[in-house]
């Protein structure tokens, strides 16, 4: 039995990107160290935990700069950087400048190889100062240490030729511009994306740096690059959380937009909007619009239609009067139950501040349930006093079968809240109770 989630483009169901096995086993060789002082090596033996490797010579920062060997051949997944400070990783951590450790610690691999080879090359430490993405996708190349040395004595272009992106001075500039708390996969695929892409190559030209949510709006949505909206959040920090909210509330107005063919002048709202809190305010507007006749939606527009700010306030205020009969009226537990008739998505699509009603068809379902948060730690809202909190999935129910995929189109909470793992394995675990079994 295979499990997939997924959706009809754009893909709106965005997991949260957890450390590896061998990110949780390394943290452990802390513990296996030994710095040997006089030859200025912290010793790793890897035996117990890594035995493919063995035990590990890591030279010091200070003879890593006067190094005339080549550079080893570093385990990729090694992040010393990442594991904690005992005593003897610190005599080894001391003599690396902080920055240049705050810098190799951004990559999800080589860090033992980028630091290295900034350690042996000015020209290398100079690049991961100005330009730290661009350093650690040249060391990470299949470029043998020569070759990469060579390239370094010439224009930084045509590292960046080399590397397989435009060797043009606006690729340069958009990895200059890149300011990044962390690197990971998705943000690599976006960095490419971007940077292979003329039209949005140019359009972020005009940014003085570029975060990872403005990078991700670029890559996702390139028809928001250089508008107040790009803009304004391209000033504003961001963590991975943060990313994939606006990404999933970004995905969820666009399909809106297009479900109801509301056309350019809808989308320029959008563009115009200088914070997302503005551009969920528009979308709960047109899901009123939208079904003007529907249970609550009377009650909620006066909260849209309140010139004060905190319209979310008021909005949520009305959603908990009216959340605890409804889901009383549904009979609903903590086991999932699907959702029928389209008044009942209609309903829920208020109180979730989600769009299900729009997605009804023969071969989806929409499960609800209830889950206790108190004790699971969930992030979706309290619904009362108890600590039970809503939740909804849109399932492709043609899919529920031993042969195929369940194929998961959506999960939300209230405030259209994206799911944790222990939303997503819990239902997991209830649609393969589901399935027919094999005969």
């Amino acid at each position: 039995m295979v499990f997939s989630a997924h959706s009809t483009p754009p893909q709106s169901v965005e997991f949260v990107i957890a450390p590896t096995v061998s990110d949780a086993k390394q943290k452990a060789l802390a513990k296996f160290c030994f710095w040997e002082a006089y030859d200025q090596v912290l010793w790793v033996d890897a035996r117990k935990i890594f035995p493919e490797i063995g035990v590990l010579k890591l030279p010091a920062w200070d003879l890593m700069l006067m190094d005339h060997e080549l550079i080893p051949d570093y385990p990729e997944f090694l992040k010393p950087l990442d594991w904690p400070r005992i005593a003897q990783m610190n005599d080894w951590l001391r003599q690396i400048p902080s920055w240049v450790a705050d810098s190799c610690r951004l990559f999800p691999s080589h860090q033992l190889t980028l630091l290295h080879y900034v350690g042996k090359y000015p020209q290398l430490l100079e690049l991961l100062d100005h330009a730290p993405y661009l350093a650690w996708r040249l060391v990470t190349s299949k470029l043998q240490e020569p070759e990469i040395v060579a390239l370094l004595s010439g224009k930084r272009q045509q590292i960046v030729e080399q590397l397989g992106w435009p060797g043009l001075d606006e690729t340069l500039k958009f990895l200059k511009n890149l300011r990044l708390r962390q690197v990971t996969p998705m943000i690599i695929e976006q960095v490419e994306t971007c940077a292979l892409d003329p039209k949005r190559l140019s359009a972020l030209q005009h940014l003085p740096r570029i975060n990872s949510m403005a990078l991700t709006l670029a890559s996702r949505f390139p028809e928001l690059i250089g508008c107040p909206l790009h803009l304004s959040l391209a000033k504003q920090p961001c963590q991975p959380m943060q990313c994939q909210s606006m990404v999933a509330l970004l995905e969820d107005v666009f399909r809106f937009i297009s479900q109801l063919d509301l056309g350019n002048s809808a989308v320029e709202k959008v563009k115009q909007c200088l914070y997302l809190s503005q551009v969920h305010h528009l979308y709960l507007q047109w899901m009123i619009q939208a079904m003007p006749n529907a249970p609550l939606a009377q009650t909620l527009a006066e909260s849209l239609n309140s010139e004060s700010s905190d319209f979310q306030l008021q909005w949520s205020a009305q959603v908990q009067r009216v959340l605890q009969k409804q889901i009383d009226a549904w009979q609903l537990s903590t086991q999932p139950k699907p959702l029928v008739g389209e008044q009942n998505w209609q309903i829920l699509s208020l109180l979730q501040e989600h769009a299900w009603w729009l997605e009804a068809s023969e071969e989806k379902v929409l499960y609800v349930w209830l889950e206790d948060s108190k004790s699971s730690n969930a992030s979706g809202k309290q619904i009362n006093d108890e600590g039970l909190s809503l939740w909804a999935a849109l399932v492709n129910i043609h899919s529920i079968s031993p042969d195929e995929p369940v194929n998961i189109y959506r999960v939300r909470g209230m405030q259209s809240r994206l799911p944790q793992s222990r939303q997503l394995s819990d239902l997991h675990i209830f649609l393969a109770g589901s399935l027919p079994k094999k005969v």
